[in-house]
């Protein structure tokens, strides 16, 4: 290998040079949106089973959580239709009372990154890289994979989707099962024709199952009243070899008729799903984008997780709202049913849930809840209870 030395004349020369092709940071940044958000979240949750408070609650610990969490987007514009986007997350809990602990060593680190391109004369864009997989299965779920959409007919979105590995182990909101390991291949329909609007979807998890979806609502509205009615169906067909696991198909079915008369607004509807005898699953992680009210009840260990659970379940609900000055939020929402299971009591479940948000600004976003879950006949066991008490604070500021 040889070493060449430059003269000091030479070096100036060529980093003259250098200087002269590099682009100014104006111009660097002139086509980069950047956005994104900062969520601080205060929670407690106090699970009492029998006369046993529990360490853990279905959405919380009993000691007090303070969790923070950052996103900060670039999108950057680059040559021929293409361009990048990075996403950098902080994310972290500090424990109260029992568990106290101030973390100071979290960084940001890189959640999404993909390359997009968009051919305008086929109305299609292509993603691939690290992104958010954005399918009713999941609510903010990121995987290592692509999309491609196309918009070519005016009101439907024909998409078609491959994910080779999901943040399961990153994000604990996901199913236990082995699914969450898989890889996933589909596509989907979704359109909206105003007042009209649906959504087909399917997929399937490599060597695990079948996964369908239909989603479908309706608008209308008299005088200053708007009112609209969904329907959702969710089904699976697990390979054959997971019955061995105690694991059975899934049919999960839900409707809803919500409104806003002036100032108020509400909501009623049913959700139904599961199996007596086998353990079945609704969504790969949290409660997907399936209608699913409240804050408890579809996280209970007790046969109606929705990421995977024991036991069939028939809930219905109801809530009513009413809104001050378009700022100012009040509700309050019930969700009550049962759980069966072969050879165990029914467990008979009620959520009472009290919420209240403020719109300090269209950035800023100040709100807090409490959820009451009972669960009568617990675990089976007769005359034993569970009660679940969560409350969350909230402040959500965008950008």
């Amino acid at each position: 290998m040889k070493l060449v030395k430059l003269s000091l004349v030479a070096a100036l020369a060529a980093g003259a040079f250098s200087a002269a092709n590099a682009v100014s940071l104006e111009e660097a940044i002139k086509d980069v949106d950047v956005s994104g958000m900062f969520r601080y979240r205060f929670q407690s949750d106090r699970l009492e089973i029998g006369d046993a408070i529990q360490q853990e609650g279905y959405n919380s610990s009993k000691n007090n959580e303070h969790k923070f969490k950052s996103q900060l987007n670039f999108k950057a514009a680059l040559d021929d239709n293409f361009k990048a986007f990075v996403q950098f997350e902080y994310n972290s809990t500090d424990n109260g009372f029992g568990g106290a602990n101030t973390q100071t060593n979290k960084t940001f680190n890189v959640k999404q990154a993909y390359l997009e391109y968009t051919n305008e004369a086929y109305a299609t864009s292509v993603t691939f890289g690290k992104l958010e997989v954005g399918s009713i299965w999941t609510d903010d779920a990121v995987g290592t994979g692509a999309k491609v959409l196309n918009n070519s007919i005016e009101g439907l979105t024909f998409a078609g989707y491959w994910f080779d590995a999901l943040n399961h182990v990153d994000d604990t909101d996901f199913t236990n099962l082995g699914i969450a390991e898989s890889s996933i291949y589909g596509a989907a329909v979704l359109g909206d024709f105003d007042p009209f609007a649906f959504q087909v979807w399917a997929a399937y998890a490599n060597n695990w199952a079948f996964l369908y979806a239909v989603d479908a609502s309706y608008k209308f509205a008299f005088n200053d009243m708007n009112f609209k009615i969904q329907g959702q169906y969710l089904g699976n067909s697990l390979d054959s070899d997971k019955e061995k696991l105690g694991l059975a198909d899934n049919n999960f079915y839900a409707a809803k008729f919500s409104g806003q008369i002036s100032a108020f607004d509400f909501q009623a509807g049913v959700v139904g799903y599961g199996d007596k005898d086998k353990s079945t699953i609704v969504t790969l992680e949290d409660t997907g984008r399936v209608i699913a009210p409240g804050q408890q009840i579809f996280y209970s260990n007790d046969g109606s997780k929705l990421v995977g659970s024991h036991g069939e379940n028939f809930f219905y609900f109801a809530g009513l709202g009413y809104t001050f000055a378009e700022t100012l939020r009040v509700g309050f929402d019930y969700i009550g049913g049962t759980t069966e299971r072969t050879g165990l009591e029914d467990t008979d479940k009620n959520e009472y849930v009290a919420s209240v948000s403020y719109a300090y600004s269209p950035k800023l976003t100040f709100s807090g809840f409490y959820s009451y879950l009972t669960e009568d006949n617990s675990k089976g066991v007769k005359n034993v209870d569970a009660d679940d008490q969560f409350i969350r604070l909230e402040a959500l500021y965008k950008f």
